[in-house]
């Protein structure tokens, strides 16, 4: 049975894709491509190519996340069936996706925007803040590739490249560093500037997230270790066991 984690390359064609916010850029994530499938012209996913390892699994390990979270979000997979896309990353593509604007949203879409942005905050993100609305008014969020403190440098060390090493002399101090002071930082702004309901959408991303239960990434760890070294899931673990923590002396921190 085909892993649902994955597609293969060589059930899509591929053509480059511009990014459409830049079309005569090649952005953070490099040039990107837009696969189509052969069988089912109505699959297609956006490429981000290997060019830096990190943003496949970053993007993949955000979805994950974000579903089990209960946060509505595009499907990401990895791609097998060509050494050219290994460890790649294909985000379903929404035709026709428009911006989003928070003046304008309904509650639902604004309660969700500032749960995205707790999920920001808790998954040290280092990124732009891109939201969309899908063609059933659902809002998403694109562009995770800067997450879990997992950069280029991270994958090196892992692979066994003395860069990695070079670069990242001690492993624990991105893995231990959760950007506590953002917790507050953004709970303050939120309270002075965007209203209650902000700051309760806000607090019950990081309340979930404090009770957040690891054992259902499993199997995406599983798919991970075909592609990186299983140092990296084991590091994905371990980020997300500290962000709970964190979450935890935060939500305590508020209460006193």
């Amino acid at each position: 049975m085909p892993d649902s984690n994955f597609i293969s390359a060589k059930d899509f064609t591929f053509r480059p894709f511009p990014h459409p916010l830049h079309p005569d850029e090649v952005g953070d994530s490099g040039a990107m491509e837009l696969a189509t499938s052969k069988a089912d012209p109505g699959e297609q996913y956006v490429i981000k190519r290997n060019t830096y390892p990190e943003i496949a699994c970053n993007e993949f390990m955000y979805h994950k996340v974000t579903a089990a979270l209960g946060l509505y979000t595009q499907d990401v997979k990895l791609i097998v069936g060509s050494k050219d896309y290994r460890r790649s990353a294909a985000i379903r593509y929404v035709p026709n996706a428009k911006i989003f604007s928070l003046k304008t949203s309904g509650e639902e879409n604004f309660r969700a925007f500032f749960q995205f942005e707790a999920l920001f905050v808790i998954l040290n993100e280092d990124d732009s803040h891109e939201y969309y609305l899908d063609g059933q008014g659902r809002m998403f969020k694109l562009d995770n590739a800067a997450a879990f403190t997992v950069q280029q440098t991270t994958i090196l060390l892992f692979d066994g490249n003395p860069l990695g090493r070079m670069f990242i002399p001690d492993i624990n101090s991105p893995l231990n560093y959760a950007g506590y002071d953002w917790y507050g930082i953004k709970y303050r702004e939120f309270t002075r500037e965007r209203g209650q309901t902000a700051v309760d959408a806000y607090l019950s991303m990081i309340q979930k997230f404090s009770e957040f239960d690891e054992t259902v990434l499993y199997e995406a760890y599983s798919a991970l270790d075909k592609q990186y070294p299983k140092a990296l899931s084991r590091y994905y673990d371990e980020c997300i066991r500290i962000r709970k923590e964190t979450c935890r002396k935060f939500l305590n921190e508020i209460k006193d």
